[in-house]
């Protein structure tokens, strides 16, 4: 199984982080994260299993994030269209016809978008915490906006840490905190870029504008999974079992003390094997010996 590293030039100016897993002759899976989050979300073990299953796994950072380019967003604003067209470009770069994408909170909403409005493009789709944009979905409690407020990094990994800790542990949900994760997880964040101040506020500024989606996601055909935790204290969980309602040909997920974020190894093992089963169940072509 190889994997490779390496930037997709995206605009005169931008580069895009991109990992690739397996062999590009198998069929493509496309991961995208949310905001304020890189590629190192979908662990190395989900992808190296899904490519020892004849997949080619494909991950990356958003621009502005990670080892991507950084954008100053007042100048260049984006919205998540934007990031959408981003994703759409990734495969066109690496010459990849369809795939199926999975995407986590923000990236959900980009794996709509891409079902919306590429649906020639997609095989299949997983839309995890995330929800329609619906005005029906109750708000985050007033806790979630205090713990994020509370958090204001300064770059330096070592007096941060327990600021993001706390906010970590509280989107866990109710399931037992893993801090080794958690700890893992921030380190890398650190060392891919600078974190001051708001993490990913660029890519919240770039959700203002989006849109409820229900409708749209009614004419989807493509199959679907929908995976949500009970304890979603961010996005809350009537957002996964509205979407899931309004696509046709979808699965819902409901995993019990699951939060926003995964710092629980068996919430995480849980979590990637729904996603696993749903890929291998829609898999369309065999891989070439």
């Amino acid at each position: 199984m190889k994997k490779q590293t390496g930037f997709i030039q995206i605009e005169p100016n931008l580069r895009l982080w991109v990992e690739t897993y397996g062999d590009d002759s198998n069929e493509a899976i496309l991961f995208i994260s949310g905001a304020g989050a890189n590629s190192s979300f979908w662990s190395d073990k989900l992808c190296k299993n899904l490519a020892n299953r004849n997949f080619c796994v494909i991950k990356y950072d958003h621009r502005d994030f990670g080892y991507s380019t950084k954008v100053d967003y007042e100048k260049n604003p984006f919205d998540v269209m934007q990031l959408t067209k981003d994703a759409i470009t990734i495969l066109d770069s690496l010459s990849v016809t369809k795939a199926h994408v999975v995407g986590h909170s923000m990236g959900g909403f980009i794996v709509q978008l891409l079902a919306i409005h590429y649906p020639d493009r997609i095989i299949s789709m997983t839309s995890a915490s995330a929800s329609t944009n619906s005005g029906n979905i109750p708000p985050p409690p007033p806790k979630t906006w205090e713990i994020f407020m509370e958090n204001n990094p300064t770059n330096n990994f070592n007096n941060d840490l327990q600021g993001f800790l706390k906010v970590w542990k509280y989107l866990n949900g109710t399931a037992e905190f893993d801090k080794k994760l958690a700890v893992e997880y921030t380190k890398n964040l650190y060392d891919r870029q600078d974190i001051i101040g708001a993490i990913g506020d660029s890519h919240v500024k770039a959700q203002a504008n989006l849109t409820d989606r229900t409708e749209q996601l009614q004419e989807v055909k493509i199959p679907a999974l929908i995976i949500h935790g009970e304890e979603d204290y961010l996005v809350h969980k009537f957002g996964g079992i509205q979407t899931a309602a309004c696509i046709p040909n979808s699965k819902l997920v409901l995993i019990p003390k699951m939060g926003h974020v995964l710092f629980n190894c068996t919430i995480l093992e849980r979590f990637e094997q729904e996603i696993i089963q749903f890929l291998i169940k829609n898999k369309r072509k065999t891989n070439p010996s």
